[in-house]
């Protein structure tokens, strides 16, 4: 059985109800609430970092594959950009240029600007757990950065700081990236308190936002050069992700992958660059190291098991590619998390 709630204001009422607790003794505005309900259990940290940026950590369940309906436009007057650190869903944004499928999947970040939301569909399939960053920040924060405001805010936030919130939001996923994967380990692994926490943890914040709005950057000049994809095409690119993704231990080549969705595989290669930011290779890879992350902090399994899981032929090779991801050595992370 499917749960269907029908708009974000049921679902957020799952976990508002639920009793805030201090997170962290020497901090007023670092707070969690552990729910569980009859749609979802888990917890969710909220650190308020300063006027203007948040910081929530979350990780919850959901007790039946579910879904998530938003019907009717609201004005939203933040911008939030979230990393799905373990995921495995869609959504399926709609409006009356035609429809648009996004992934809410394992190693993705999405963007959501202030503005106007549009009418939505959030699938989230299987009753699995999501753990999420994600940091809310003001417009007038942004802003705040720009040296320029009397020539208007700079290209690189042109679109995602919308000037007011009556025009349509902006929406859009991306792969997360080397440098952002180091720097989400960096705040989950944060051991300060106090007001040497609430530092570390804006600056981690305001680094995580310089990333994406660099590889925002990137990505739309590329795609000025080039939009090569059609809207048929984008959507088989995105389930050729899907399947790649299915069988960490057994991925299809870039051909077979290409044959299987109908598409070339120069075509699909370019389309990943395009979509993703990365190549198929750098997509798999990404992904392997992030499952076996999870692996390492949540299971009771060993170091050569989770390779084998996730792919890797050579324990070596593993221990080498998690290191360059994550700063430290996969046998390491998993005492750390013990």
């Amino acid at each position: 059985m499917t749960i269907r709630l029908t708009d974000d204001g049921l679902f957020l009422e799952q976990w508002q109800t639920a009793p805030e607790e201090k997170y962290d003794a020497l901090d007023e505005l670092d707070y969690i609430c552990n729910f569980d309900t009859q749609v979802i259990q888990g917890w969710r940290r909220e650190i308020d970092l300063r006027e203007g940026i948040s910081l929530v950590i979350n990780h919850y369940r959901p007790k039946e594959p579910l879904q998530v309906i938003y019907q009717s436009e609201r004005s939203l007057d933040e911008i939030k950009f979230s990393f799905a650190l373990l995921a495995n869903g869609q959504w399926n944004i709609k409006s009356h240029s035609g429809e648009t499928l996004l992934p809410c999947a394992t190693g993705t970040y999405l963007i959501r600007s202030n503005g106007l939301t549009l009418y939505g569909v959030g699938d989230f399939s299987d009753a699995l757990p999501y753990d999420f960053i994600e940091i809310y920040v003001k417009p007038s924060l942004l802003y705040s950065f720009d040296a320029s405001l009397a020539e208007g805010i700079n290209q690189e936030l042109k679109d995602i700081v919308k000037p007011s919130n009556q025009e349509i939001y902006y929406l859009q996923t991306r792969s997360i990236q080397p440098a952002m994967a180091a720097v989400l380990q960096q705040i989950l692994r944060c051991s300060y308190s106090g007001v040497i926490k609430r530092a570390y943890l804006e600056s981690k914040a305001i680094e995580l936002i310089a990333l994406v709005l660099e590889h925002e950057r990137v990505i739309k000049a590329g795609k000025g050069a080039s939009d090569i994809l059609k809207p048929e095409q984008k959507e088989r690119i995105y389930y050729a992700r899907e399947i790649l993704l299915r069988d960490l231990s057994n991925p299809p080549s870039l051909t077979e992958l290409a044959q299987q969705v109908g598409l070339n595989a120069s075509l699909l290669g370019k389309g990943f660059q395009q979509i993703f930011g990365t190549t198929v290779f750098e997509q798999l890879q990404t992904h392997r190291l992030e499952i076996s992350q999870q692996l390492l902090a949540e299971q009771d399994i060993s170091v050569t098991e989770v390779a084998h899981l996730v792919g890797y032929a050579s324990l070596s090779y593993f221990s080498r590619a998690f290191k360059r991801k994550f700063g430290v050595g996969p046998k390491t992370y998993q005492k750390a998390c013990s």
